[in-house]
């Protein structure tokens, strides 16, 4: 069949699939309870499947893609014969919430593939930010209004990502059971962002004010480091020259995120005081608990690489969609990537950055895909719809809201006993996963989630080098 100038699929599947009653059919499956709902038809021949696909139709591309898969399985064989045809089941499903829509393609009532769906609203106009331009779009604006699934952001350091990340930060605020931002005396020593070019480090001296806190991988030694000798030159300014990477990258996102102040440990510790780290490590604690919100470099193996590159863009396939109010507009679909899991980001196997971020009431998180926001209350690829915790996945453990609050319980209900022990346990189980370089380091550097229960215990429990006093006996077991 042929191709319209144009068009997104071929005639044939324009006439069958694509029209507006039967994608109705299979739109409003999502709402049935008949796991066999949805429309139903006959396709073209193998051959004529081909054809289309060959000549673009988008529809054909993915019944090529399926359809020898179902084949191999039940018929042994490589791919159909020339003049087979084959039903096909469409319909639309919801996944884990309202607003998680996917596509099911079943080939004879059967190999159900599932297919993330997706729009852009778009937006008015280019975004113009530095060597960075945009593109226009204005693709997906009718089915936007229907579709919540939007597509990811792979270019994380563009000026949309950062305003979508600024929108999730003013989105917690506002409706979120999240304790909420203010300020704050700042730690001892900040780096000074609001020239990103001529970054400086700051002796606060009891300064109030926000700040973002850096988690990362080390991975490699710091040479540019502050160290005794350092510190007054690096008061004056740092050469952003001799920075490594993702050093750089935290000073730039700090300032796109409007904020002044940045605390990474590598130019806020002496690295080579012990004074100043015997100091400095018990504040960790209150350094990210305090943050207006916590950068985490997940996808680096190391400092020198950096967390702003673009992502890989995602591999989608843009069909037509009919609104249910008769306006046609456009979804992108797409199997999605399920290699990519938060446990095997580099972050994520490391000791020393879990408490980084389970201290963090509000974390923007640079996965290896996308650009994420995560809070006591719910996650998101930005600009996507909000998944709502708690989730125990490696990675996405969240402290209970009230070890969180500033204030302190001054007693303890049977609940909150069961809740802190619980939360004790999962925060074990993630933590003995990971690794650190120096042994020395494992108890440290869990220290400051440890300061932390023992803030909400009070008299009621102590804490001995990983176990709990009042648990003890069952601990050792």
């Amino acid at each position: 069949m042929g191709l319209r100038s144009g068009s997104l699929v071929c005639d044939y599947c324009s006439s069958t699939v694509f029209t507006f009653e039967p994608f109705q059919i299979a739109w409003t499956a999502k709402d049935s309870s008949d796991p066999k709902a949805g429309f139903s038809y006959t396709t073209q021949t193998w051959q004529e499947i081909d054809g289309g696909e060959n000549k673009g139709c988008n529809w054909c591309d993915i019944l090529w893609g399926e359809i020898p898969v179902w084949y191999q399985k039940h018929k042994k064989k490589e791919s159909p014969m020339p003049e087979e045809t084959f039903k096909i089941t469409v319909r639309f499903e919801k996944r884990n919430s309202e607003d998680d829509i996917v596509l099911k393609i079943m080939v004879e009532d059967d190999w159900p593939p599932r297919y993330e769906v997706r729009c852009d609203p778009g937006t008015e106009f280019p975004l113009v930010f530095g060597r960075y331009e945009e593109p226009l779009f204005l693709l997906d604006e009718n089915a936007a209004a229907f579709v919540p699934g939007r597509k990811l952001v792979w270019q994380v350091a563009s000026p949309r990502a950062f305003k979508l990340a600024l929108d999730c930060l003013a989105q917690c605020t506002l409706r979120h059971d999240c304790p909420k931002p203010q300020e704050t005396s700042l730690p001892t020593r900040v780096i000074d962002c609001s020239d990103p070019e001529r970054p400086k480090l700051v002796l606060t001296d009891g300064m109030q004010g926000f700040y973002a806190a850096l988690s990362y991988v080390w991975g490699e030694p710091q040479p540019h480091s502050v160290c005794t000798t350092k510190l007054s030159t690096y008061l004056e300014s740092i050469d952003i020259l001799l920075l490594p990477k993702t050093i750089k990258d935290a000073i730039f996102c700090t300032y796109n995120l409007n904020l002044r102040f940045l605390w990474a440990d590598t130019l806020c510790i002496l690295q080579d005081s012990d004074e100043d780290k015997q100091r400095e490590i018990p504040q960790m604690c209150d350094i990210y608990r305090c943050a207006y919100v916590t950068i985490i470099a997940a996808s680096s193996q190391k400092v020198s690489e950096g967390f702003l590159h673009n992502r890989k863009r995602p591999v989608e396939t843009l069909l037509p969609f009919w609104c249910p109010d008769g306006k046609l507009g456009t979804i992108s679909v797409d199997e999605g990537d399920g290699s990519i899991r938060s446990s095997q980001e580099p972050v994520n196997r490391r000791a020393w950055c879990f408490q980084e971020r389970l201290l963090s009431p509000r974390t923007l998180v640079y996965a290896s895909h996308t650009l994420q926001y995560q809070c006591q209350t719910a996650m998101n690829e930005i600009g996507d719809i909000w998944n709502y915790l708690p989730s125990t996945a490696l990675g996405e453990l969240r402290l209970p809201n009230m070890m969180i609050s500033g204030t302190p319980c001054q007693m303890l209900s049977s609940n909150d006993v069961e809740a802190l022990l619980t939360s004790w346990r999962n925060v074990l189980y993630d933590y003995t996963r990971r690794a650190v370089s120096d042994p020395s380091d494992r108890l440290v550097a869990i220290s400051g989630i440890a300061q932390l229960f023992q803030r909400r215990w009070g008299s009621s429990n102590r804490y001995i080098a990983g176990l709990w006093e009042r648990n003890l006996s069952s601990d050792l077991l």
